[in-house]
């Protein structure tokens, strides 16, 4: 009941929070163009990777909240925590702090800070990280065969990649800073890269769900 309880509290704060930080993002920050001339032009804010993961986090966790009123749901909120959800949530807190830690001007200049309050860019690229984490320990997860779910997962991560090379192409510039100083062979591999993370997190997330929650009811066989 305690369990329930907690997970129900966390889902609901996940909800809340995301679609908060979507509103915010969306209709509350008013940047000067010359302050960063990319953001309106080619896929507006639909380009940014942490856009597109608050939106796929807001109906995670309202499908995740709503299964726990209606049982019909369990798949598809499985399926989407294995697959998506908690890879690219977790991609997106472990790549975001990681270039900051090197140079916060490759993901986030400081000049954006004026615009984009502290508070705004934790609710964007922090708090997915404890969410997913108490999501993972508070409720059991039937992941799908390693096959079906790493491919939805590798699918994503490719699709997203593929997005930024258009934008790049028909826009003329790289929808984060870190891409510009990369030379070609360098960016090939940083995507590389970032494609490795999302599996390696896909299995992560299938290991840890194993040793929560035990073989049995926690992941079909292959």
């Amino acid at each position: 009941m305690f369990r329930s309880l907690l997970s129900v509290t966390l889902q609901l704060a996940g909800v809340v929070s995301f679609a908060w930080a979507i509103h915010y993002q969306y209709f509350r920050i008013k940047m000067p163009a010359n302050m960063s001339p990319e953001r309106m032009k080619f896929g507006g804010v639909w380009k940014y990777l942490t856009f597109l993961n608050m939106i796929l986090q807001f109906v995670f966790f309202s499908i995740a909240l709503l299964t726990n009123f209606t049982k019909s749901l369990t798949k598809v909120r499985d399926l989407m925590f294995a697959s998506a959800a908690f890879p690219m949530g977790m991609f997106v807190g472990v790549i975001f702090w990681s270039l900051w830690a090197v140079d916060r001007e490759l993901v986030f200049p400081a000049r954006y800070d004026e615009y984009i309050p502290s508070l705004v860019n934790h609710l964007m690229h922090t708090t997915v990280i404890p969410l997913q984490l108490g999501q993972l320990m508070l409720v059991k997860h039937k992941y799908p065969s390693r096959a079906f779910g790493y491919t939805i997962t590798a699918t994503l991560c490719m699709a997203y990649l593929a997005w930024v090379n258009i934008i790049y192409y028909f826009g003329g510039f790289w929808v984060y800073p870190v891409f510009a100083v990369l030379s070609p062979v360098q960016r090939v591999g940083f995507m590389v890269v970032c494609s490795a993370l999302g599996g390696l997190l896909y299995l992560g997330g299938e290991l840890a769900n194993k040793i929560i929650w035990g073989t049995k009811g926690g992941k079909k066989k292959q």
